[in-house]
């Protein structure tokens, strides 16, 4: 049974973001609160500075070397939601993260002062908002792999209806596996962390049409040969032609592929079948 269904597409459509409770189960939510922890470590496992002070990344984006989150972001669900929303099947990855909130993170306040309300289209389109046509932006799905309480950061959206009237945002307390969907237009801000340990964790993925090339914070086509993009590299090798197409390669058939290129392609992208090129023909995802 599809969790994201029309009643979630409406609810985001309506307060423009939507909230899914255990998107995420089992194996593959251990299998992610695994890669998390080894992707940016837990509080009481963070390195220390010389003056015995934790030292904090709280952000990563591509590339990254944790398989588990790739695979996510081609969850056939979560593609089959987004090319609803964005009114299309020729859909595009754009890039994800991942992100943790230690303590000492400061993100306070109400109202429009100094609460840190904000949109992502600031950094994330050239473009301002369409307000009649949804398809002109970016759907994001951020999913929280450990649970998350009201004195751990947790994330404040603003239903649609309130604009910046922070008093009437929704925090984002859940358990583990839950799903947040937004858009690059939703109004958000993180919140103190105020525990002495612990941390909040986020990892995220997004997907926009691959007719709008003027979207997107940051890109992945500089990871084709990169030396610390392999995860990055096998992952691409694995798809299928079809699902390539999510990331920015040519459709099978194009005229791009020839034995010479097929046979770079093999050597660059571990497990790379070129069979489906060399018939010109897809398989379904």
């Amino acid at each position: 049974m599809s969790r994201l269904t029309d009643a979630v597409l409406e609810e985001l459509d309506e307060q423009g973001f939507a909230i899914v409770p255990d998107f995420v189960t089992g194996e593959k939510l251990r299998a992610m609160q695994t890669a998390m922890r080894k992707a940016l470590p837990p509080w009481d496992e963070l390195p220390l500075d010389e003056a015995g002070k934790p030292q904090a990344k709280e952000f990563l984006s591509f590339p990254h070397e944790q398989m588990p989150f790739y695979e996510a972001s081609m969850d056939p669900e979560s593609i089959d939601f987004a090319r609803r929303w964005l009114k299309t099947d020729k859909i595009h990855a754009r890039v994800g993260g991942l992100l943790a909130r230690y303590p000492g993170h400061k993100w306070g306040g109400t109202g429009d002062d100094a609460s840190g309300l904000h949109v992502d289209n600031i950094n994330n389109s050239l473009l301002p908002q369409s307000e009649k046509l949804r398809e002109f932006g970016q759907l994001s799905f951020w999913i929280h792999p450990e649970d998350v309480a009201e004195d751990q950061a947790p994330l404040r959206l603003i239903p649609r209806q309130h604009g910046t009237d922070m008093s009437k945002c929704t925090t984002l307390v859940c358990k583990a596996g839950t799903l947040c969907l937004k858009t690059n237009y939703t109004q958000h801000s993180a919140s103190d962390y105020l525990r002495k340990d612990g941390q909040r964790y986020t990892c995220g993925y997004s997907f926009g049409r691959a007719d709008h090339s003027w979207e997107g914070f940051v890109h992945y086509t500089h990871l084709g040969k990169a030396e610390n993009a392999m995860v990055f590299r096998r992952f691409i090798g694995e798809l299928t032609a079809s699902q390539r197409e999510i990331w920015r390669f040519p459709p099978a058939g194009h005229p791009y592929y020839t034995e010479q290129t097929l046979g770079l392609l093999e050597e660059q992208y571990p497990g790379w079948n070129s069979d489906e090129y060399v018939s010109g023909s897809k398989v379904a995802d």
